[in-house]
């Protein structure tokens, strides 16, 4: 917080982080408070800084994003963040010192909030029992997921299991209590100090009573139910929170990640994310209906999917084959060209020579893999000889492709390279056969007019 934001109105102090009426009355969506102080120039954001006696407003902190919201209805706030145990709006307009403020929260976001977090901590207190064994390190929450860290990867049938769970305890509607302890916990950021010596703490309670009532719904034997409540979940927590677990609507364990160690991050959904997440994935799959000539709906996308793969497979093996056959074509060809324009003669030494000589090749629609079956056969029909050099490019106009430069003298080669390059986009290496790729092939008409000038050069 900015110095110039601590002016004014010393003596009306601020309700501390903990106590503030966003945390003990969350439900509460506008608010009159007064104006402490405002900084006299925006910060690096552009943003006022500006200090409230009381707030409906939640500043960042324990994982959860800060509150969106309005001043005066027409004053925004982009920003709630704490300092200690104060909290600083930062808004899109400066406000007079000592004025009345009517607070107006995003609801939205707020509720979205309050029903990820409050998800969180029962996600978190049914992976701790016992018989999973899986202790939540941290927790995380973005605009469309949550995740918690555990300390070990649940297995699959743990995962269902504890989801059934966790919608059981929902439709149960147990309360989430909001209550205080004087220990502090070793959790809390080092500069939060509780006021009033006291440390907010979440608590959720299972209810024996509602277990004995779906158990005997007729109260045939009410001296045998078991009375009192089970501690689920007390943990500290400054976040704003449903009131009870109805209000989280519903709960979806999604996928999981490994990360260091045997910890693992596990994410999930509440609420209207669970039910946005649907309907994103029914239009999902509606949409692949079509796509994947699949009119049987989702039900037939399986076998839809392997069956076009598999004919993918086929099609590929058969332009693969085609491609050889083009290849073996084309080599064929400059194998009579070759004998009758650049016959190799012998020389007594036994080595072989030829005139000078530069085939140039170029086709769009393959790639490299081709220009690899050119270059093989080339050797296996022993035209790499003599001054000859074999220039091959593949690939779109615009959008470049691999190049191979080949002959049988390395020095030819890396003279031709050098020349290329300076007229083509390209970068690539190589000795005796060089190899690149270029981002497009402007220019490959005069490398190519370039490299017949240096071949007919030496």
């Amino acid at each position: 917080m900015r110095e110039d934001a601590l002016t004014s109105n010393s003596t009306t102090s601020q309700v501390p982080v903990g106590l503030l009426t966003c945390q003990h009355t969350p439900y509460l969506r506008q608010f009159n408070t007064t104006v402490l102080s405002c900084s006299k120039k925006p910060n690096k954001q552009k943003l006022y800084e500006v200090q409230l006696q009381d707030t409906i407003l939640f500043p960042e902190g324990g994982g959860q994003p800060c509150d969106f919201g309005t001043i005066n209805e027409n004053i925004e706030v982009k920003n709630v963040q704490r300092v200690g145990t104060s909290h600083v709006h930062h808004t899109t307009a400066p406000i007079e010192e000592g004025i009345e403020a009517r607070l107006e929260v995003d609801w939205k976001r707020r509720f979205d909030h309050m029903q990820q977090h409050s998800g969180q901590h029962l996600v978190s207190a049914l992976f701790e029992q016992p018989e999973y064994g899986c202790d939540t390190l941290a927790w995380g929450m973005n605009a469309t997921r949550c995740h918690v860290e555990l300390s070990k990867a649940p297995t699959p049938e743990q995962v269902q299991e504890v989801e059934e769970r966790l919608n059981l305890y929902i439709r149960r509607n147990y309360p989430v209590h909001v209550t205080f302890t004087e220990e502090r916990p070793a959790t809390l950021p080092k500069d939060y100090v509780g006021p009033n010596g006291v440390f907010r703490v979440i608590e959720i309670m299972e209810d024996l009573d509602v277990i004995a009532s779906e158990q005997d719904p007729l109260n045939t034997n009410p001296s045998e139910k078991k009375r009192g409540l089970v501690r689920l979940d007390y943990n500290p927590c400054c976040g704003t929170h449903v009131k009870s677990l109805k209000d989280l609507q519903c709960i979806k364990l999604l996928h999981q990640e490994k990360i260091r160690g045997n910890n693992c991050r596990l994410f999930f959904v509440c609420g209207q994310r669970a039910l946005d997440l649907l309907q994103e994935s029914y239009q999902v799959t509606k949409d692949l209906a079509p796509v994947l000539s699949a009119p049987g709906g989702p039900e037939t996308y399986v076998d839809t999917i392997v069956k076009n793969q598999k004919a993918a497979r086929e099609t590929v093996k058969q332009v693969k084959n085609l491609l050889k056959e083009i290849a073996a074509y084309q080599v064929r060809d400059w194998a009579s060209e070759l004998k009758e324009k650049n016959p190799i003669a012998s020389q007594e030494d036994g080595k072989t020579t030829s005139a000078p000589y530069l085939v140039k090749y170029h086709r769009d629609d393959v790639d490299m893999d081709f220009l690899g079956v050119i270059t093989a056969l080339l050797k296996d029909n022993d035209l790499i000889q003599g001054q000859r050099i074999f220039i091959l490019s593949a690939g779109d106009k615009k959008e470049g492709g691999p190049m191979i430069i080949v002959g049988q003298s390395d020095e030819a080669v890396k003279k031709i390279a050098t020349e290329v390059t300076k007229l083509i986009d390209i970068k690539g290496g190589g000795k005796g056969r060089w190899q690149g790729k270029s981002k497009s092939w402007q220019g490959l008409d005069s490398a190519w007019a370039a490299a017949e000038a240096l071949v007919h050069a030496e």
